[in-house]
C-alpha cells in the first residue's frame, strides 16, 4: 500500500505551481489533467504490481490462481494510489502529506483484521471495517 503511494502522494504538491498556472491560462482542464495522471498511474502502477507478485506469488507458493492474485493487488495498490492524490492534492506541503498518509493507511490494517482478528474487537468498534476492507 505504501509503496505504491508514495511516488503518487510526493507528485502532486510539487506540480501544483505548475498546474495552476497551466489551468488558469486554459493550457489544459482539471480532468484531462488527471485522466492522464490516471493513465501514468495505472500503468506505473501495473508495472509495479507484476513485478511484486512474480516475486511473492513464486516465493510464498499461493493455492490461489495468478490472474486473480494480480488482479487483488493491482486492485489495492490503484484504491491505495488514488487515496495518496487525493490527499496530496487536498495540501500544500509534501512533508505534512508524508505526515497524514499513515493516518489514514494504518486505520485500515487495523479494522480490516491484519493485526487483530474482527472478533477480538469490542462490539462498539466494529464498524469501521465495514468501511476499511
Amino acid at each position: 500500500m505504501f509503496g505504491t503511494a508514495q511516488p503518487a502522494l510526493l507528485q502532486f504538491p510539487e506540480e501544483r505551481p505548475v498546474f495552476l498556472r497551466e489551468y488558469s491560462t486554459s493550457h489544459y482542464s482539471a480532468l484531462s489533467y488527471f485522466m492522464s495522471r490516471f493513465s501514468m498511474e495505472a500503468l506505473i502502477t501495473g508495472v509495479q504490481v507484476l513485478v511484486m507478485t512474480c516475486i511473492g506469488y513464486n516465493m510464498i507458493g499461493f493455492q490461489m490462481p495468478y490472474g486473480l492474485y494480480v488482479c487483488t493487488i493491482y486492485g489495492l495498490a490503484m484504491s491505495s494510489t488514488a487515496l495518496a492524490v487525493v490527499l496530496g492534492c487536498s495540501v500544500e506541503d509534501p512533508k505534512l502529506a508524508t505526515e497524514m498518509l499513515p493516518i489514514l493507511f494504518v486505520p485500515q490494517m487495523l479494522f480490516a483484521g491484519f493485526f487483530v482478528t474482527p472478533d477480538l474487537i469490542p462490539l462498539w468498534l466494529r464498524w469501521p471495517r465495514y468501511l476499511c476492507s
